[in-house]
């Protein structure tokens, strides 16, 4: 711990927090009107659960192990918005969890218009990984590239999510889903708009609404929303 007129530093800070770890540096800066603070923090094995419960109804959205790095800053604040004021920036991964509202398989096999996807119809709230950048600014969070790995389902993708208390959805990506390849499915998928390759189908999509309800829709979707798809 260093002190200075007004500053604090703490380096080489350890933690256990929500079942996990983190590692890091923190500085508090008191010369302003309201105190300020800086963080560098790497984070391993935390317990998403646990994480999003701390927060207003933030319980029972998603599960599993999450691991990165953050960087935050912001003034420190009296409120019932944890992320008000804060901004900052990382990356994730989060292994081997559910999202329990989405039941992204399931949604986006409705899209398709199909009853057996072989893997894909599977366990529809689970994942077995997602990687993506994070950047907090303005209560959103916003995501340049996502990728989310699930049982017969690849989706990169885009977008960003309020955490003001709306909780408004607004992504869209490239799906891949493992199915059966054969001359009905081939048919089918080109009259919905989706390419059947190598035994996968592939089609865009939109996600909106909100964490609680969201709606899926085929396409891109507007234009203000960085695709982010690493496919072409």
């Amino acid at each position: 711990m260093r002190l200075e007129s007004r500053h604090v530093y703490f380096a080489d800070v350890k933690a256990k927090i929500y079942g996990g770890n983190a590692a890091g540096e923190l500085s508090f800066d008191l010369s302003g009107k309201n105190a300020t603070f800086k963080t560098n923090a790497r984070l391993s094995a935390v317990n998403v659960a646990q994480l999003l419960a701390a927060f207003p109804n933030g319980g029972g959205k998603m599960t599993g192990k999450m691991e990165g790095d953050v960087k935050l800053a912001g003034e420190i604040e009296h409120t019932v918005h944890p992320l008000a004021g804060i901004h900052g920036a990382g990356h994730i991964t989060v292994r081997n969890g559910q999202v329990p509202s989405l039941k992204l398989n399931a949604n986006l096999m409705k899209l398709a218009h199909f009853n057996d996807l072989g893997p894909a119809k599977n366990d529809p709230s689970s994942f077995n990984l997602i990687t993506t950048d994070l950047e907090l600014a303005n209560q959103r969070i916003s995501s340049k590239v996502i990728d989310i790995d699930r049982y017969g389902v690849d989706v990169d993708g885009s977008g960003s999510v309020s955490v003001s208390g709306s909780d408004e959805l607004n992504y869209r990506g490239l799906a891949e889903i493992t199915t059966k390849e054969s001359f009905f499915t081939n048919t089918v998928a080109r009259m919905s708009g989706a390419t059947l390759k190598d035994g996968k189908l592939q089609f865009p999509f939109r996600v909106g609404g909100t964490i609680d309800s969201p709606v899926f829709s085929k396409g891109k979707g507007d234009e203000d929303v960085d695709a982010g798809a690493k496919r072409p």
